[in-house]
C-alpha cells in the first residue's frame, strides 16, 4: 500500500554534466524541451512558452506550469564547476506528485507523467553524465537515504544508494557491469533512452518502502545477482566474532554509537576499538578499562534481542556513552579481529586504515565470505593482509576505491 507521507516537500532533479556548455545553451535546449511538451510560462496562458522571450530571473531561474503545476527551473550560468556541480535542477511540489489509480499502476498519469517526459527529454537534449532525484523533506528520516547517498559530492561518482529517478550516462553504465546488465535492473521502470544513457525509477510511488535498500540497489550497487537482489537469501544470521574468546585475550572491535544504530554502518560513524574480555564476558577498552559492550554468546531469537544483548548488562560504574558492535555477522571470523600483541595489527585494523569511500563494513564481509572457504588457509589470511598493506600505501584514493570495487567486493 502506497504511503502518502513520501509525497512531502519538493523533488529535485539535477543534471550533472563532465563537459562545459555556456548557459545560454543550457537554457536554448531547455527552453526548447519545454514548448515541445506544451509547458506554458504563465498559469493561464494556452500557449506553450516561447522560448526566446522566455523571463528568467538574473539568478537564472523560471517558473513554467502544465496544467496548474508549476515546474522550477534553476540554471547554472557562469560558474559551474565541473561534475560535481548540476548545471540545470527542476523542481516539482511532490504533493500529489503521483496519483494513487490502480488503473494507472503501470505507466504515469497526471503530473507525474508530465515531470518524468521532462527530465526525459532533456537527458536526450543536454546529453548529462548523470540524472539524480532528491527530496529533502523525507530524505534526512528514514523513509530515504539522505541527499549525500545519491548527489555526486566529488569525482569519481560515488553512490551509496540509487535515487528514485535516476539518469545514467555510458561511464556509469560500465561501471555498473555494462548495458545489458543495467536495462536488467529490477526497477518499477528501465528505459533507454534515444541517446543511448538509460532512466531507471526504481518505485511507482517516490521513495515508497525507502527505508531499506531497494532491489536496484542490491543489484547494481552491491553486484548481486538479480534473483537474489529481488528475493535476496534468508536474513542476515547474527553472532560475535568474540564469543570464542577466553577472558583475557586482546582484539579489535568496530562500534557505533548507541544513537547511530542504523541497518547500514557509514564510515563516518564507525570507531576502532581494541578491547580485551574480561572475566564477565564483558569487552573493556585496551587501554583505559572502560567498558565496551557486552560479548554476546546467545544468538537465538530476532535481530532486535541479539543487538540489544550487547547492552544487557552494563555495568553500574560505566557512563551513559554506550556503543554496539557493527560486526556481529556470522560470516565475521575471529581471525580479522584477534591480536596476539596489541601494537599488532589485523584484518580489521588494516581495512579501517584504508583511505577509501567503499563502505568498510560491506568490504569487511566481503573479505570475510572469501575467508569461509574450506580451503582458505593462514597462509591466504597473510596474502589478504599484505594486499591491504599495499592499498595502504598508496595515495590515489580513487584507484585505490576502483581496486576495491573491481576485485574485493
Amino acid at each position: 500500500m502506497s504511503n502518502r507521507i513520501k509525497q512531502e516537500g519538493s523533488v529535485f532533479a539535477r543534471f550533472y554534466s563532465d563537459e562545459r556548455e555556456t548557459g545560454a545553451e543550457v537554457i536554448e535546449k531547455t527552453l526548447s524541451v519545454c514548448a515541445d511538451i506544451g509547458l506554458t510560462e504563465h498559469v493561464n496562458d494556452s500557449d506553450p512558452l516561447t522560448p526566446d522571450n522566455a523571463s528568467i530571473s538574473e539568478k537564472g531561474y523560471i517558473t513554467v506550469h502544465s496544467d496548474s503545476k508549476a515546474i522550477r527551473l534553476r540554471f547554472r550560468l557562469d560558474d559551474w564547476d565541473g561534475l560535481t556541480d548540476a548545471i540545470l535542477s527542476v523542481s516539482v511540489d511532490a504533493t500529489r506528485l503521483v496519483e494513487i489509480d490502480p488503473e494507472s499502476a503501470e505507466k504515469y498519469t497526471g503530473p507525474a507523467r508530465v515531470f518524468v517526459e521532462l527530465i526525459r527529454q532533456l537527458a536526450v537534449e543536454l546529453n548529462p553524465y548523470y540524472v539524480s532525484t532528491s527530496n529533502r523533506a523525507i530524505m534526512n528520516g528514514e523513509i530515504a537515504p539522505t541527499p549525500k547517498a545519491v548527489l555526486p559530492f566529488e569525482t569519481p561518482i560515488t553512490l551509496e544508494r540509487l535515487p528514485w529517478l535516476g539518469i545514467y550516462s555510458e561511464p556509469l553504465i560500465e561501471r555498473f557491469g555494462g548495458r545489458q546488465r543495467v536495462l536488467d535492473t529490477p526497477a518499477w521502470m528501465v528505459e533507454e533512452l534515444e541517446n543511448g544513457s538509460i532512466l531507471i525509477v526504481t518505485t511507482r510511488i517516490p521513495w515508497e518502502d525507502y527505508g531499506h535498500k531497494h532491489p536496484a540497489d542490491r543489484y547494481l550497487l552491491d553486484r548481486m545477482d538479480r534473483a537474489d537482489a529481488v528475493s535476496p537469501p534468508s536474513d542476515v544470521t547474527l553472532s560475535d566474532p568474540f564469543a570464542s574468546f577466553d577472558p583475557g585475550a586482546i582484539g579489535t572491535d568496530i562500534c557505533v554509537h548507541q544513537d547511530d544504530i542504523a541497518p547500514e554502518f557509514a564510515n563516518e560513524d564507525l570507531q576502532l576499538i581494541p578491547v580485551r574480555v574480561d572475566e564477565h564476558r564483558n569487552l573493556r577498552h585496551l587501554d583505559t578499562n572502560a567498558f565496551v559492550r557486552n560479548v554476546v554468546t546467545n544468538t537465538t531469537g530476532d535481530k532486535a534481542a541479539i543487538v540489544k544483548r550487547m547492552l544487557s548488562d552494563v555495568p553500574a560504574t560505566s557512563d551513559d556513552d554506550l556503543y554496539v558492535s557493527a560486526l556481529l555477522r556470522d560470516v565475521i571470523p575471529p581471525a580479522f579481529v584477534r591480536l596476539d600483541d596489541p601494537d599488532n595489527e589485523n584484518v580489521v585494523t588494516k581495512v579501517m586504515r584504508l583511505e577509501t569511500d567503499v563502505n568498510k563494513i560491506k568490504l569487511l564481509v566481503s573479505l570475510s565470505r572469501v575467508a569461509q572457504q574450506d580451503d582458505f588457509t593462514t597462509e591466504d589470511l597473510n596474502s589478504m593482509e599484505g594486499a591491504l598493506d599495499t592499498l595502504n600505501e598508496l595515495d590515489d584514493n580513487e584507484n585505490i576505491d576502483q581496486y576495491i570495487e573491481a576485485k574485493l567486493l
